[in-house]
């Protein structure tokens, strides 16, 4: 039996370790490590809902949209149930829409070109398709252009990016007029020309199988397949599986009728379950056992109090705790979403990764792959129902009300949950639940295994010093720390005065002990 450890995880975002027994050349035992405390939930309590997405949208400059408009959400949620808000108008749920959309280009593009893409590299890999060699491949460089076209675009509806300042409870802060839209769309366009239309997807697939390009057809749709295919060659579809149960929360909401464009529910047991908001807030518990966590900080997200660290615990080895759904793990991220929503692309999946809804390395990529075009085809229809002559803010978010909301959304990286409990216009409790925590988390009680922990068992390891296939499974899930942990300080004992916001507040003295 050799124990490996690999600490840093290296080309994801933020601090993850993983701890390996391996025998015989195979992966027997995994534990998944998150290495930083995460405390965005404790500085929101004492503060007005309409603060916690200022504060909360700070947690990530990766995922930079998603903290602040499911806190939000939340704070919307809330005011809906004390029957003091009647929801956001059209407009801002079209421009959020859009907006999330355009940032599933990005953030796509990120992953398989930044993250993963340098394993199947032929720098990396020897696989042929130097095109994604990191910092000097045609492919890698043209990808990076191309975000930051995508960049620019969210920072038009924003006013910055990353950490735009739009999202806010009641709508949005900003008033997009016609040229903004259409600058925009431009740039949309631009990238959507880089990409390639999507019904050329089988002829690129055929392209890159026979070492053909055709940049009519679209330079970045050949990369990503090129990337597709090299994972495939390199056995990909063999590593990471996991345990073929996915979650989703849903994603892009029709402006009227509520509908999702990409479901929410469940996939187990071999059948997908769509559920109500309630069902799925009714179902979500979160386990501290191996979490340097005090045991109040787990259990229902509703009732736990905000994360209380217990850095001494015996047995703990993460900062992260452990979401399960009916007491079950459950992955969350594109391939979730898409095999909740019963698509396949055409039938990738099923003929590259081993079956539609299998669980594996490869089809974790070309499920991303699948949902860019998928969600990039429905953009401009979002862009274009936005009417800049309506209302873009609710004229009656309110001041002060008390209850409880749960803002529900979809990263690019999957299910996160924003939970808020107000009383007369105070945060009281504040719990997040990220995507992260939910791939990458450590074991429960019952000492069931995370999905990552999961999914590396039976990964094999050729060479204990440079273990690529248990990288790339590690990677596949696009792990973004910075959303399941945040903020670690030295040992040290010292005082800090929060001196208040608004006139009349009252300053707020923090205790930190190391």
């Amino acid at each position: 039996m050799v124990e490996i450890t690999i600490d840093p995880t290296t080309r994801i975002e933020g601090h993850h370790g993983t701890t390996l027994e391996v025998e015989d050349g195979e992966v027997v035992e995994a534990k998944s490590m998150m290495k930083m405390f995460r405390g965005a939930e404790i500085i929101t309590v004492g503060r007005k809902p309409y603060d916690a997405a200022q504060l909360t949208g700070m947690v990530c400059g990766v995922c930079f949209l998603c903290h602040r408009l499911c806190s939000s959400k939340a704070a919307e949620d809330a005011a809906i149930e004390a029957g003091a808000f009647d929801g956001p108008p059209a407009n801002a749920v079209l421009t959020r829409d859009a907006s999330e959309g355009v940032f599933y280009l990005w953030n796509h593009a990120i992953h398989l070109f930044a993250l993963v893409g340098p394993d199947y590299s032929d720098a990396v890999a020897e696989t042929g398709f130097d095109r994604l060699d990191p910092l000097e491949g045609d492919g890698y460089l043209g990808a990076l252009e191309n975000q930051r076209k995508i960049m620019n675009a969210l920072a038009e509806f924003g006013g910055r990016s990353p950490h735009p300042l739009s999202y806010v409870p009641g709508g949005l802060a900003t008033r997009p007029d016609a040229s903004t839209i259409e600058a925009v769309k431009s740039r949309v366009r631009e990238v959507s020309n880089w990409l390639g239309p999507t019904d050329a997807v089988p002829q690129v697939l055929e392209n890159v199988q026979n070492g053909e390009f055709d940049p009519e057809l679209g330079e970045g749709l050949h990369d990503i397949v090129s990337i597709l295919v090299a994972a495939a060659e390199e056995g990909a579809a063999e590593i990471g599986q996991g345990p073929n149960r996915y979650y989703s929360n849903g994603i892009f909401e029709h402006p009227e009728t509520g509908e999702l464009f990409l479901p929410r529910g469940v996939y187990r047991d071999g059948s997908r379950e769509l559920l109500s908001k309630a069902e799925v807030v009714d179902g979500i518990t979160e386990d501290t056992e191996y979490a340097w966590y005090t045991d109040d900080s787990g259990g229902h997200p509703t009732e736990a109090k905000p994360p209380e660290p217990d850095p001494e615990k015996e047995g703990a080895y993460s900062w992260g705790k452990a979401p399960r759904f009916d007491g079950q793990s459950m992955e969350v991220g594109p391939l979730a979403r898409l095999v909740i929503a019963d698509l396949d692309p055409f039938d990738l999946r099923e003929t590259l990764g081993g079956g539609a809804t299998e669980s594996n390395t490869l089809n974790r990529l070309i499920a991303r792959a699948q949902e860019a075009l998928v969600v990039r085809d429905q953009v401009m229809e979002w862009l274009d129902a936005i009417d800049p002559a309506e209302p873009f803010m609710a004229d009656d978010w309110p001041d002060e009300f008390t209850g409880r909301g749960v803002g529900l959304f979809e990263p690019s990286r999957g299910a996160l949950s924003h939970y808020m409990d107000v009383r007369d216009g105070i945060i009281e409790q504040y719990q997040i639940i990220t995507p992260t925590l939910w791939n990458l988390g450590p074991r429960d009680a019952e000492g069931e295994p995370t999905v990552l922990e999961e999914a590396l068992v039976g990964d094999t390891v050729e060479d204990i010093e440079n273990p690529l296939g248990v990288m790339r499974t590690i990677r596949s899930f696009d792990p973004c720390l910075a959303c399941g942990v945040h903020v670690r300080t030295p040992e040290a004992t010292y005082e800090t005065t929060i001196e208040p916001v608004q006139p009349g507040d009252s300053a707020c003295l923090v205790n930190n002990n190391g």
